[in-house]
């Protein structure tokens, strides 16, 4: 019974700390994959008419919204799996009666 309590305790504690970042860092990769997308497209649309100093600070920027929407959306998959073990902890059920 104390281990359910125990159980029960750390399942919505984790729960609690899982939903909110899993809402902040989809947003932020939305936002990042967003970004990523609108550089893509100008760097196709303009590829022949800007200077290799602008295509050079296009690409950067390319690469740097590639590696935030990485970080986002692996931090995004942990506080995911977080949050499922959480659910799993608050529905087990080990009663032996």
């Amino acid at each position: 019974m104390k281990l359910n309590k125990i159980k029960l305790i750390l399942g919505i504690s984790a729960l609690t700390i899982a939903i909110p970042s899993f809402v902040l860092f989809t947003y932020y990769t939305l936002l990042d994959w967003y970004f990523l997308d609108n550089v893509t497209q100008e760097i196709m649309k303009n590829k022949d008419k800007i200077s290799e100093r602008k295509m050079n600070y296009l690409l950067s920027r390319e690469l740097s919204h590639r590696i935030n929407v990485t970080a986002t959306g692996t931090w995004t998959l942990m506080t995911a799996i977080i949050g499922l073990q959480a659910v799993s902890l608050i529905t087990t059920n080990d009663d032996k009666s």
